[in-house]
């Protein structure tokens, strides 16, 4: 070989070193530094040209030897400046492996400080709806399944935020509110991830809610062919705060406190949508009205817990285990307009705008099954207050504990209640029955028992109803409430304890009942009375309600007592109602016969019963019924005197007796002085022709009963003798009620003195010429 030869080829070899180091100057000069300004150049002209917005790359690395790509202060805005996307720095470590595995293979990708930005407008368009739509040019080819071929062994995402902003109307701004759902110190972390298989890979991500709690995840992911998640869930004290202009979509209420818990199993996919299994819990819930004069709660608990709840919107279905609420709270308002604080927090909507009933085509979707095992609550409270009334009233159940049986919507079954607590210092509530918590007026059986109330913290109500209020009192109350298909069968059991009536109050619309009557009629000797007051009602009638119903069925059973008193004291005796209020006398006489007298023991022990009745005697006469009688006495004692005169004594004089025709004669002569005897005699003479006997004959019965006829007639009767006959029946009965009975039923009862009154004597008409009846009135003690 020449040297000349040689010479050559080292020429060439030098030019062919030369040349390669050129080559690895100007790949290592594009690599690091022409790539990333083009990338970047290209990548903010691009975003402008076909999307319209701002692209900002603060600075782009590029390592051409190692495959790595660093990209630093990355922001993506909308054309109003509002910024969509950004991070502080995105790391990315891609393997030459890809060109054997013809997959996109990337070692690592390390996102650091990423920031989300969404907002949901008044229209329901969304910014990244916007950015989706003005995206152009035609999609890369795709693996198998939609996904491009790409692996990812490990991926990391640290210190990201996620807001969400959700333009809304709401009750407290129809105007218009925002909706701010904010995520802080967002990690998310992945190994291993095959995105173009049907396989899945490890996923974890966690994070913290700006509002308070911390949400995290330990689970499987799958991408391809369809989007799939599932694994371990848990929420810590996750405010509830951030729902508040959702939740005031439906009622006018501000959250004023709450926290979520969940610890279970999420599972998200396009066949089963949205699933969680685990428990549950919420603590320190507080919804208040938005009135800012108005912060007590409306509904509350201190804790709530399920401990195990199964959710699937694929099958429509709630499931959960028994239900424990720790310190509840509750308030009822009836405002002066009548409406409940419930009917007024309710926002009104639209026919058919309930988004929630519908499915993904808009067609109805199936109804929500829910389940729940039970209720359990513990020293809770429930506050009802009444502004309709003339004085405002309000109470307060405390202590309220108990349980509520399962509560199902697929269930012909009703769900059993058993709850008890305390109303006031002494006081007791318990409710008790079945409700069909789904179909409240198909069948529904609760019974109310309430044990000493105070009776004048209700004195609102007896304003309202009879303008009376209540002074003092103890009641008991059962009531009783069965519904069947819509028909009402009420029964209202009340028992009070030495009840006094207060003061009287003026109230338009009040009842016009005579309650102090009622209440000394009801009232017995222990003090206490008992009323059972049936309610009727078809739930269906729109005309049809309850507390009408009840104030009705209250107002007829205190009008038919009072309208006919000794029909109701009969009923305590199990005597008929003239038994008490009618005594009658014979005519003339004042004293009481023997039916009589068991009649007025009757009455003896009807005031016994009721120690705050008085009676009220008004003693009766019938001049056309008492006249004739007491001609008849005064024309007896007239003869008796006679006789007591002339030194003659007889036991029982007769007015037409023979021993006693001479002295009616005298007294005949003297009240009739113009009248010969003789002539009266000739009168009951018959002449012989006359007689069979033939001779003359002399009727003396026929003239003795002429005499006394006439002296009878000739007897004066004045007004004073009809007017003390009545003041000697009044005390008759007086004294009879007023004598202890020594012996028989009636030992032992007498009446006190003050409780029986005298009336001035009345006039009456008899039904018969036989008797005079007296009508006993009724008073107050």
């Amino acid at each position: 070989m020449s040297r000349r030869f040689l010479s050559r080829l080292w020429g060439c070899l030098r030019h062919v070193h030369l040349w390669v180091l050129v080559a690895v100057a100007l790949y290592t000069l594009a690599g690091f530094f022409l790539v990333p300004w083009l990338a970047g150049w290209i990548a903010e002209d691009k975003v402008r040209e076909d999307l319209g917005r701002e692209l900002r790359i603060g600075d782009i690395d590029f390592n051409p030897y190692t495959f790595t790509l660093q990209v630093t202060d990355f922001a993506l805005a909308d054309p109003d400046g509002h910024e969509l996307v950004a991070f502080d720095r995105l790391f990315v470590n891609f393997t030459l492996v890809s060109l054997i595995d013809q997959a996109w293979t990337f070692q690592q990708i390390r996102l650091e400080g990423p920031a989300i930005q969404e907002e949901r407008f008044a229209s329901g368009e969304t910014r990244f709806a916007r950015l989706k739509d003005d995206a152009s040019g035609e999609p890369e080819a795709t693996g198998e399944g939609g996904m491009p071929a790409m692996v990812i062994r490990h991926l990391d995402v640290v210190g990201g935020t996620i807001r969400f902003a959700n333009h809304l109307t709401t009750a407290s701004d129809p105007s218009g509110t925002t909706a701010t759902i904010a995520v802080q110190e967002f990690a998310l972390s992945l190994d291993d991830a095959a995105l173009h298989e049907n396989t899945g890979f490890p996923v974890q991500f966690a994070g913290q809610l700006k509002a308070g709690g911390a949400f995290s995840f330990d689970g499987e992911m799958r991408v391809s062919p369809a989007f799939e998640i599932n694994g371990g869930l848990r929420l810590e004290a996750l405010a509830l705060s951030p729902a508040e202009p959702y939740l005031q979509q439906l009622a006018r209420l501000a959250i004023k406190g709450g926290n979520l818990r969940l610890d279970g199993r999420l599972s998200v996919s396009d066949d089963e949508h949205l699933a969680y299994r685990g428990s549950a819990g919420v603590d320190g819930l507080s919804l208040a009205p938005l009135d800012p004069g108005d912060t007590e709660p409306v509904v509350g608990w201190q804790a709530m817990e399920i401990e195990q709840l199964d959710l699937s919107l694929a099958q429509r279905s709630i499931e959960a285990s028994s239900v424990s609420i720790e310190g509840g709270s509750g308030r009822v308002i009836i405002h002066e307009d009548r409406t409940t604080n419930f009917n007024r927090l309710l926002v009104a909507r639209a026919e058919g705008d309930d988004p929630a009933l519908e499915g993904d085509d808009g067609e109805d979707a199936a109804p929500l099954r829910v389940s729940i095992a039970g209720i359990v609550m513990a020293d809770s409270r429930l506050q009802f207050a009444d502004q309709s009334l003339p004085l405002p009233f309000s109470t307060r159940i405390q202590k309220l504990n108990g349980e509520v049986s399962t509560l199902a919507s697929d269930t012909q079954t009703p769900a059993d209640v058993q709850l008890e607590g305390q109303v006031g210092e002494y006081g007791m509530a318990r409710i008790e029955g079945t409700i069909h918590a789904w179909q409240p007026t198909r069948d529904t059986n609760v019974t109310l028992t309430f044990r000493n109330l105070m009776v004048p913290d209700y004195s609102p109500y007896t304003v309202a109803f009879a303008g009376r209020r209540i002074a003092e009192g103890r009641m008991d109350l059962d009531l009783g409430y069965r519904l069947a298909d819509g028909k009402l069968e009420g029964s209202n059991a009340i028992v009070l304890h030495d009840l006094e009536l207060g003061e009287k109050v003026e109230i338009p619309g009040a009842m016009d009942l005579p309650l102090s009557l009622a209440v000394a009629l009801l009232k017995d000797s222990e003090g206490v009375i008992r009323m059972d007051i049936p309610v009727t009602g078809d739930l269906g009638d729109p005309n049809f309600e309850l507390g009408g119903a009840v104030r009705s069925a209250i107002g007829d059973a205190i009008g038919t007592i009072v309208s006919a008193p000794f029909r109701f004291l009969a009923g305590l005796l199990g005597a008929g109602e003239e038994d008490l209020q009618r005594i009658a006398y014979p005519a003339g006489r004042s004293d009481l016969t023997p039916p009589q007298r068991q009649r007025v023991g009757l009455l003896r022990k009807a005031l016994v019963k009721r120690p705050e009745l008085a009676l009220e005697l008004a003693g009766p006469f019938d001049p056309d019924v008492d006249g004739p009688a007491l001609k008849r006495q005064h024309a007896v004692e007239q003869l008796a005197e006679w006789l007591r005169e002339q030194g003659r004594e007889v036991s029982s004089p007769d007015l037409t007796a023979e021993p006693t025709q001479d002295a009616m004669e005298a007294i005949f002569s003297s009240a009739y002085p113009e009248t010969s005897l003789d002539e009266v005699r000739e009168r009951f003479t018959r002449e012989p022709d006359e007689n069979p006997e033939g001779r003359s004959a002399f009727d003396a019965v026929a003239y003795r009963a002429h005499l006394a006829e006439e002296v009878i007639a000739a007897q004066p009767v004045t007004d004073a003798d009809l007017v003390a006959l009545g003041q000697a029946r009044a005390a008759a009965v007086r004294d009879r009620l007023l004598a202890d009975a020594s012996d028989g039923p009636e030992k032992g009862t007498a009446v006190e003195p003050e409780r029986v009154l005298l009336a001035e004597p009345r006039e009456v008409e008899s039904e018969n010429d036989e008797q005079v009846v007296m009508e006993v009135g009724l008073s107050l003690d």
